[in-house]
């Protein structure tokens, strides 16, 4: 009832504001080339009036006193536009469409035939204009190169670097600070996450193709307006949006997967019009993509810095299907009112067929020098579905204007049905095989005493231990003894997993006002509300199944059910040279183990020693509901002083209430565990903007953001694990981590559409959240290891960005359609751990998922209709996880790899509909790689993903 209530206080002032005084005169139109509308054009009208295009490339003038006037269109590597206009007293005068032209011959022949720079002149245009330190991407940019969803969408951009599954963008990461402490939305709304197994805030945006995209807006140094819990920056994913004129876009495209040696396959439809009173629109697009994918992978466990203890070799082929449809309809009951709904859907689904071989050292037999291995045959398909509905209006008053809308999002997890509808699940069935052959000379099982690994446990000691994926003799090198191979003869069963997680997160109300008011040109006034109803819901069991009865089944007895591992004699042979591949045996096809499931459910019987199971007390960290209502206020006033100063100033108030309630186990009973927490985030943010020159913008902003503990952080329950003396629970209490921000930076706007800028920002971080482990009581039961997050420390991190834009037009020849785009983002930081008996001070280390370095070089050729592009991207090595019991040591600190990329595309115009497009992904084909420590030769995950390739046609009305 609360929320309804502010629901209801909100549009009854949204209605009061409405009742305005009558206008002198009100000017309007949409600002376009030949091919889309242009955003941030500027529109000035004699000399007491200017504003700016918005994303539909709209403007509005109110208030203007009836007479003669001249208006002014200007536009980044477009011709002046100069109108002679009269106004009557209340006159609404709609011009239109304003068509502007290019402002040279070259730049001419290049945007109606390719459509090119028109993207690179509609972002600089937007990033020239705005107030705040932001990055624009449009979406005729995002087609030129081969990123397929949200997140690589903005991997080209300054700072930002993100996350990979699969070969595939998912989590964003801004200016190298965790991707939950940055907020990711879409039409200015934060998403909804769910995700298998993070439980973090962060949204992974694979389910999320970027043909629904008309623009990216990266903004570095937020404004009061924006959603504050940001300490990073923001990103924005805006959809399309109804077309000022008939537009009808149409692509299919197929390639090949190396790594698959199978078939990609695209298509996408977009269509919309307006009515020719202009007071309807609409815009429907939809795309699918099917691609077969595969993966090589190689993950050690460690113990410490003294070898490893289990290898698991993992061989995947899928297939991956992501589903997007974007629809918007929009009502112009007049020149000063705008009535609009957006609908969306993302949804991923991706079938799984996953074989993993687990050699076990610390299995070894002294007597005949052999091991165990296990093998697992796991199928499952796991399934993302994103729903998003925006209800808004916009509205010109006498002295200002007005917005509001309503949304509601949905964003789920689960798993398909696999083995079957009931008990849909990452499934997994487990053969063990003993006395497989191992050189014993690679085998450490002395005694610590002896400087071995100690005793029971034996530890790969080929190469220190290391794996080092450089080095593959040492990785593989137990392959070569002759008794290492598996056999389905001498494979036994072992388990029968049942894995299961179903996430679903709802915004079910986000509720928005804003109201500016323009006391004059100089001086504006913008305050609003914004209200979130969140709940979300996790729920989790994992099953392990053993054989009873007799005899135990081995591999061979489902022999109709076997197959050759697919792929699997290829496994790292391109990239590492190996034949391990050849030793892997026979194993079960997807449907054979859907076959064992249901016909051996007689012999089946619950393991309740190793499985997770809520009802007998464990697992219950990972079941939890969560019910949260944030209400924000804000209020910022934007000062214009002469023709170079602009002051923005203001503050935004969030108040942020979290329930979250589950079980937990009390006197070896499970109870109710619940809990609520209230804080208020009051959050001042300071602009500076100064511009000598037209073509030169110095910014400067200090801001205070903040982010909210992730999901999992605030379970009020745990799980615990007797056999080991282990316990993970959450902390319902942490409190926010809070960031001041300060920015400095430099544009410079070139001619021909060009740019450099050069930036420097530092942040001061207070509360992050820490994972504290120490020995503990829980249930009565002493000498318990208790793991749980904890604010603590302080943290910061600074850097300097770069970055060019550049024509090579200046030089002879066809080198003057060569041009370049180089940005670089370096970095440094430095944290506090939270204090432990090891470290009673907290140990020092940089903050997590910060980069040395970030950077992005491409090389690209535009003439007439042809149009090709080579993309270099970097991302410099950075912890992602660290040992605060480690004594100044990032021996077992988690390091995600340094990763280089190279993409190629082309494509080529025929005529004025049509256009071939071609592009080559992965080029370079280096690995996602994990590893122990900052030197990368102790890989705790090695991934190869293999080249992609694609051909495809695209026709635009």
């Amino acid at each position: 009832m609360r929320t309804v209530y502010k629901i209801l206080v909100i549009f009854g002032i949204a209605m009061l504001a409405q009742k305005v005084s009558a206008q002198n005169a009100t000017v309007t139109a949409t600002v376009a080339d030949a091919q889309s509308p242009l955003p941030g054009a500027t529109v000035v009208l004699s000399t007491n009036h200017s504003t700016t295009t918005d994303f539909t490339g709209e403007f509005v003038i109110n208030d203007i006193k009836p007479g003669a006037y001249q208006l002014q269109i200007s536009y980044i590597g477009y011709a002046l536009k100069v109108l002679d206009i009269t106004l009557k007293p209340n006159q609404r005068l709609n011009l239109g469409m304003v068509y502007l032209t290019t402002n040279s011959k070259e730049l001419n022949e290049i945007v109606i035939t390719g459509s090119l720079r028109n993207s690179e002149a509609r972002a600089l245009n937007m990033q020239k204009k705005a107030m705040s330190i932001v990055n624009v991407i449009a979406a005729d940019g995002i087609g030129k190169l081969p990123d397929r969803n949200a997140a690589e969408t903005v991997q080209r951009i300054s700072g930002v670097s993100i996350e990979k599954d699969q070969g595939e963008g998912r989590f964003v990461s801004v200016r190298g600070l965790p991707p939950f402490w940055s907020s990711t939305t879409i039409n200015g709304n934060r998403i909804p996450t769910a995700e298998e197994e993070t439980t973090s805030r962060a949204t992974a945006f694979d389910f999320f193709p970027s043909d629904l995209i008309a623009y990216v807006e990266a903004t570095k140094a937020i404004t009061p307006d924006m959603d504050g819990d940001a300490i990073g920056g923001s990103v924005n994913f805006i959809t399309q949006t109804a077309p000022s004129q008939k537009t009808f876009k149409a692509s299919v495209f197929s390639g090949y997967n190396q790594k698959a040696d199978k078939g990609i396959y695209s298509g996408s439809v977009t269509m919309g019009n307006k009515s020719k009173n202009k007071k309807w629109g609409y815009i429907v697009n939809g795309t699918y993509w099917n691609r077969n994918w595969a993966t090589d992978n190689y993950e050690a466990r460690r113990k410490g810095d003294q070898g490893i203890y289990r290898l698991e070799l993992r061989d995947y082929t899928g297939v991956r299907k992501t589903m997007g449809l974007n629809g918007a309809m929009e009502f112009n009951a007049s020149v000063k009112d705008k009535i609009f709904v957006k609908a969306t859907y993302g949804g991923l689904s991706d079938q799984e067929t996953h074989y993993k071989h687990r050699i076990r050292f610390d299995k070894f037999n002294t007597t005949t020098n052999t091991a165990t291995v296990e093998q697992q045959n796991i199928h499952n398909e796991l399934i993302t579905q994103y729903i998003g509905l925006d209800l808004g209006g916009k509205h010109q008053l006498a002295n200002g204007k007005l917005d509001w809308s309503l949304a509601n999002y949905r964003n789920s997890f689960a798993y398909g049905n696999v083995p079957d509808k009931q008990d849909n699940s990452y499934f997994l069935i487990q053969f063990n095989q003993s006395g497989v052959g191992v050189r014993p000379e690679y085998i450490n099982n002395k005694a610590l005493a002896n400087g071995g690994a100690g005793s029971p446990r034996a530890y790969w000691a080929a190469d220190g231990g290391m794996m080092d994926p450089k080095n593959p003799k040492s990785v593989f090198d137990f392959y070569s003894d002759p008794n290492f191979k598996t056999d389905p003869n001498k494979m036994k069963f072992s388990t029968l997993e049942l894995y299961k997680i179903e996430i679903t997160e709802r915004d079910n109300i986000i509720a928005t006002l804003n109201y500016e008011h323009v006391f004059k040109d100089e001086l504006k006034f913008k305050f609003g509300v914004k209200i979130t109803d969140k709940e979300r819901i996790a729920t989790f069991r994992d099953e392990y199944y053993n054989w009873t009865g007799s005899p135990t089944p081995y591999l061979s007895s489902f022999s109709k059910d076997l197959i050759d591992q697919p792929g699997g004699t290829d496994y790292f042979k391109k990239e590492l040279g190996t034949n391990i591949g050849s030793s892997f045996g026979s194993v079960l096809s997807a449907d054979g183990m859907t076959n064992l499931f249901h016909s051996s459910k007689a012999n089946l019987v619950l393991n309740t020693d190793d499985s997770q199971l809520p009802e007998l007390g464990k697992g219950l960290g990972r079941n939890f509901n969560v019910a949260e209502t944030t209400s924000s206020a804000y209020a910022m006033s934007t000062y214009t002083l002469g023709d170079k100063w602009t002051v923005l100033g203001g503050v935004r108030v969030t108040n942020t209430i979290t329930a979250v309630s589950g079980k937990t186990l009390k006197n070896d009973q499970v109870v109710d565990a619940n809990n609520s927490k209230s804080y208020t985030s009051v959050l001042p943010m300071l602009h500076l903007k100064y511009t000598p020159t037209d073509n030169m913008n110095l910014r400067f902003a200090t801001t205070r953001t903040f982010a909210r503990p992730n999901f999992g952080d605030i379970s009020p329950a745990g799980s615990l694990n007797t056999i080991d003396g282990e316990y993970a629970g959450g902390n319902p209490n942490l409190n926010p981590t809070y960031s001041w921000n300060m920015d400095l930076l430099g544009e410079y706007f070139l001619d021909e559409v060009g740019i450099i800028n050069v930036g420097v920002f530092y942040k001061s971080i207070t509360d992050p959240i820490f994972e504290d482990t120490y020995q503990g009581s829980i249930n009565g039961i002493s000498n318990i290891e208790i793991s749980a997050p904890t604010n603590g420390g302080n943290a910061w991190i600074g850097g300097v960005e770069l970055g060019i834009t550049k024509r090579f037009s200046f030089l002879p020849g066809f080198l003057k359609y060569f041009g370049t785009q180089i940005n670089a983002t370096l970095m440094d930081s430095g944290m506090t751990l939270a204090k432990n008996k090891n470290n009673p001070n907290g140990r020092k280390v940089s903050t997590p998922y910060q980069a040395d370095e970030l950077y992005n070089v491409q090389l690209f050729y535009e003439k007439a209709g042809f149009n090709a592009r080579a993309a270099f991207n970097h991302k410099g090595a950075y912890a992602i996880g660290f040992d605060a019991n480690a004594q100044n040591t990032d021996v077992n600190d988690i390091y995600y790899g340094k990763y280089n990329s190279l993409d190629l595309s082309a494509s080529y115009r025929i005529g004025e509909h049509f256009m071939i497009f071609s592009d080559v992904n992965n080029l370079l084909n280096e690995p996602l790689l994990y590893h122990f420590g900052k030197t990368p030769n102790r890989p705790k995950q090695v991934e190869y993903y293999g080249v992609k390739f694609n051909l495809g046609i695209k026709y635009t009305l």
